[in-house]
C-alpha cells in the first residue's frame, strides 16, 4: 500500500501543504486544481512552504480540476469547503481505483452529506489540527503546529487506518479515532465559537476575545450544543485541554474551569483569524451553514433549541449578505445577550 497513488482535490493552503510535504517524501501525488484556486499550473509546479513545518520548495505534479487526473488513485483528498465537498467527493469517485477511499477534511460538520455521496465503506475523515494561510499563487505557510486525526465510518477499507496514519504522520502527528463522530463534534462545537465570532467582529480571536460578554456567548454555545449530544448519546471528545463534560457541569468548581479554560484558549489562539471571517472578506460564502448552522438543522429536528446558536447563525448570514457589518459591537447584540427572548421575538414573527 506504501506505492499508493494519491490525489489532492483543493490547492488552497491546506491541500498546497499536504500535496508539496508527501511529494517531498516520495509519494506520487497529483493535486488538482479547483475553479476557486489560482495555483500556477503545468505538468509539475513548485509549491514553497514556510513556516512551523520548516521551510522548503518542492515541486509537485498539477493537474486541472478532477478531470485531470493522469490515473486512477488508491487515495483522493477533498480537502475543499464544506458546501463544495459533496459535490467534489461525486467527481473523484470515478477516478478511485476499486479499493480506493476518500478522504475528507472534517473540521466542520458535513458527515451526512458526504456519506450519502461516498458511502461508510470508502469515506475516511481527517480533522486537521494545525491552520495554514496561502500568502501568494504558490506559497502557503503553516502559521500553527499541531496534529491530525483520522477516523472511518466503515469496516471494509479499515486496513487504510494504519497506512494512512503512517502517511500522514511524515507531515504532523497523526492518531487513529475509535470514535471519530465524536471527533468531528468536538472541532465542530470550538469552531463554532471561534469562526463565527471572527465573522461577527473582523478581528482576531484574541481581540474578540477581550470584549465584554464574549466568554458568555462562548459559554450558551458550548452547553446547547453539548445538550444536543447528550440528547443523541453523541460522546464528545477533548478538544486539547477542553473537557466538554467537565466544562458543562454545574458547581463552583465547574466555574472556575470554564474560566480557565476560555484564558488559555484566548492566549494559545490569539493571533487565529477564522476561515468564515476570512471567506466573506473575500466575498466568498463561509461555511457557517456547517458550524452554528449544523446545531440549528440537528435541534430543529429533535424539537429542541439553540437560541445562541441560532442568533449567531443569523447574524453571520447578515454579514454575508451585507445587511450587518463586521464590528465588536455586533457581540453586544441584545439577542445575543438575551438569546431566549430571540427565540420569543422569532416565534411572534410567525404567528404574525
Amino acid at each position: 500500500m506504501d506505492k499508493l497513488k494519491i490525489g489532492i482535490v483543493g490547492a488552497g493552503a491546506v491541500g498546497g501543504v499536504i500535496c508539496a510535504m508527501l511529494a517531498e517524501k516520495g509519494y506520487d501525488v497529483e493535486v488538482a486544481k479547483r475553479y476557486n484556486s489560482d495555483i500556477v499550473l503545468d505538468n509539475y509546479t513548485g509549491l514553497e512552504i514556510t513556516g512551523a513545518f520548516g521551510n522548503r520548495n518542492i515541486l509537485v505534479k498539477a493537474v486541472n480540476g478532477v478531470g485531470g487526473f493522469t490515473t486512477k488513485k488508491d487515495v483522493i483528498f477533498v480537502l475543499t469547503k464544506a458546501y463544495d465537498a459533496p459535490e467534489v467527493a461525486s467527481q473523484c469517485l470515478e477516478w478511485l481505483s476499486d479499493r480506493g477511499i476518500l478522504i475528507s477534511s472534517q473540521n466542520v460538520m458535513n458527515v451526512e452529506e458526504m456519506l450519502r455521496v461516498v458511502g461508510s465503506d470508502r469515506l475516511f475523515a481527517l480533522i486537521i489540527n494545525w491552520s495554514a494561510t496561502r500568502h501568494t499563487k504558490a506559497k502557503m505557510e503553516v502559521t500553527k503546529p499541531g496534529n491530525m486525526i483520522i477516523g472511518n465510518f466503515g469496516d471494509k477499507a479499515k486496513g487504510y487506518l494504519e497506512v494512512m496514519q503512517r502517511i500522514l504522520s511524515t507531515i504532523a502527528p497523526t492518531e487513529i479515532s475509535n470514535n471519530i463522530i465524536g471527533d468531528i463534534w468536538s472541532r465542530t462545537i470550538i469552531n463554532s465559537c471561534i469562526s463565527s465570532a471572527g465573522a461577527l467582529t473582523g478581528m482576531n480571536l484574541g481581540k474578540t476575545m477581550m470584549a465584554p460578554g464574549v466568554n458568555k456567548i462562548f459559554k450558551n454555545i458550548i452547553f446547547e450544543c453539548m445538550n444536543l449530544a447528550n440528547s443523541l448519546n453523541v460522546s464528545v471528545k477533548n478538544y486539547d485541554a477542553l473537557d466538554y463534560y467537565r466544562f458543562t457541569e454545574t458547581g463552583i468548581g465547574a466555574f472556575v474551569y470554564r474560566n480557565t479554560i476560555l484564558r488559555r484558549l484566548k492566549k494559545q489562539n490569539g493571533h487565529f483569524v477564522s476561515s468564515c471571517q476570512r471567506a466573506i472578506e473575500n466575498n466568498q460564502k463561509s461555511e457557517i451553514d456547517y458550524l452554528n448552522g449544523y446545531f440549528v438543522k440537528l435541534a430543529a429536528k429533535q424539537n429542541a433549541s439553540v437560541p445562541t446558536n441560532k442568533r449567531v447563525y443569523d447574524m453571520v448570514l447578515e454579514v454575508e449578505n451585507g445587511t450587518r457589518y463586521m464590528t465588536l459591537e455586533n457581540l453586544s447584540d441584545y439577542y445575543l445577550k438575551h438569546p431566549k427572548k430571540y427565540l420569543k421575538h422569532l416565534n411572534t414573527k410567525k404567528e404574525v
